[in-house]
């Protein structure tokens, strides 16, 4: 049933995509894994249950920050508590995070980070599909967020550097020959 619906989710950034039950299972597990409760069948079943809730609804544009809701409420519901409270957890690591991080591109020029420029980065540079590409883009955010200090200082990366990420995780996950591409 996963993506047989016709629900979008509005993202962050303003684009429209797709619901995705598995990406919203993966979402869930990892809470469930942190808190030590649940099993991956567990979250399967319940993101298929949030899709068949959201198929059902009367709007076909549900917000991300919505369907995040829908997830941690799920997870009370059917007493997967700490679940939830580690969702919420690692959102909020992730949002002040990503706050504290900043790109200076190549005329100096210097942007908050935004992981959909990131994708489109990815996607851009490798002639990915953007599956693939929030992947990869996810992967290098990782690594990025994990350097920003724990009083959340503002952290400067260059462009370059990113590039750099994306060629290393690009040619570590083998989906294309080792070789560098130009900023």
């Amino acid at each position: 049933m996963a993506g047989s619906g016709t629900s979008q989710v509005l993202k962050r950034g303003g684009e429209v995509e797709r619901f995705d039950a598995p990406k919203l299972a993966a979402a869930m597990h990892r809470g469930m894994t942190a808190a030590g409760e649940g099993t991956f069948d567990d979250a399967r079943q319940l993101a298929a249950a949030i899709e068949i809730y959201l198929t059902r609804l009367e709007r076909s544009v549900v917000p991300a920050t919505a369907v995040f809701e829908m997830a941690v409420r799920v997870l009370r519901r059917v007493r997967l508590s700490a679940a939830g409270e580690a969702m919420e957890r690692h959102r909020l690591w992730r949002r002040r995070h990503r706050a504290a991080l900043r790109v200076r591109h190549v005329d100096d020029k210097i942007t908050l980070w935004d992981k959909d420029w990131l994708c489109a980065l990815v996607c851009g540079s490798w002639q990915l599909g953007r599956t693939v590409g929030r992947i990869v883009a996810g992967c290098v955010e990782d690594e990025l967020l994990d350097a920003v200090d724990a009083e959340y200082t503002p952290r400067l990366v260059a462009r370059d550097e990113v590039q750099q990420r994306i060629n290393r995780c690009v040619a570590r996950w083998g989906l294309v020959e080792p070789v560098g591409v130009r900023a």
